[in-house]
């Protein structure tokens, strides 16, 4: 394990969740940089509404040779009236294979900025300029990971100040570094439409980076890529579940399938799980809520031009 006294400095009690630029508008809005504790007093805390969600997961993918490896780190803040209750979770994919290593949950009091995401137990951040996050790190025993974002390669825009940045980056996994992609998504949600969220990147080398999403509500998709030099959006995109596995833990089903189609017929694909982690989580009735990780593979076609893709997708059913 490495020793980083130097950085110790810099290891904040919180972090802006909205270094991504996301959020709610306004002073302390994530990416402004200012402070929750800021003169103003609590008051300001009764402007977010109970029940505000603020999601945000940053997942390193590698896909180009034959051992894809991903790195998802899983933060939820939800405010409620006794305080910001909060979520963690990080999960390590390599070679098919797939380990929760962490997963937490607690309560903070309520605060001006409960978009920001805060460290827990062994999982620690470190922040830079304009509190830019510059590392996610986990520590217990001999286990040591990290993750390092890098370069902002491109950064798209959704409903309601979400956020999606494809950076550069690099995880270290016991002092061997990988480099790849990192994907920084942040979402708020207003409401609790019952229904379920994904998120995918899909990849084809330099050729195209595909970010597709329904996290800041209900309806349809949409998506945003990078091929070679354009960026191309698409704001209506169906996709759908063309074949699931039984999931008896939760007693549903999860899709392993997905086709994808673009309103306008430019975007369209096929792609499969090839690998995942599935999970049931604590719930009121007799059916759970699932949150899911896949490794996924397949084809897409954009302008008519066809790719083979691999990638990450990250799967939610209420």
């Amino acid at each position: 394990m490495r020793d980083i006294p130097w950085r110790t400095a810099v290891l904040l009690a919180a972090i802006l969740g909205g270094s991504c630029g996301g959020g709610t508008p306004g002073e302390g809005a994530p990416g402004t940089g200012a402070d929750p504790d800021a003169s103003g007093g609590g008051s300001a805390t009764a402007a977010i509404a109970p029940g505000t969600t603020y999601q945000r997961t940053i997942v390193f993918v590698e896909a180009s040779g034959d051992s894809a490896q991903f790195f998802p780190w899983d933060f939820e803040n939800r405010v409620e009236t006794d305080g910001v209750h909060r979520s963690v979770r990080g999960w390590l994919g390599r070679a098919g294979q797939w380990r929760l290593f962490m997963q937490d949950q607690w309560t903070t009091p309520r605060t001006r900025a409960p978009w920001r995401i805060v460290p827990r137990g062994s999982a620690r951040l470190v922040v830079g300029v304009e509190d830019a996050l510059e590392e996610i790190y986990y520590r217990e025993g001999v286990r040591d990971l990290s993750l390092r974002p890098g370069r902002t390669v491109v950064e798209w825009s959704g409903q309601r100040g979400t956020t999606y940045r494809l950076l550069e980056g690099a995880v270290r996994l016991a002092d061997v570094e990988t480099e790849g992609l990192v994907l920084d998504a942040f979402a708020v949600r207003t409401t609790d439409s019952g229904g379920g969220a994904e998120l995918g990147l899909l990849i084809a080398g330099d050729r195209l980076q595909l970010v597709f999403a329904n996290l800041d509500g209900p309806g349809r998709y949409r998506a945003w890529a990078r091929q070679d030099t354009l960026e191309l959006f698409w704001p209506e995109v169906e996709v759908t579940w063309e074949e699931t596995r039984s999931f008896e833990r939760a007693r549903r089903s999860v899709p392993v399938l997905w086709h994808m189609e673009s309103a306008d017929g430019t975007l369209s694909g096929v792609f499969e799980s090839v690998s995942s982690h599935v999970q049931a989580l604590e719930g009121d009735g007799a059916i759970l809520p699932v949150l899911a990780v896949y490794e996924v593979a397949g084809r897409i076609t954009v302008d008519e031009e066809e790719v083979a893709v691999k990638g990450f997708l990250r799967h939610f059913q209420r």
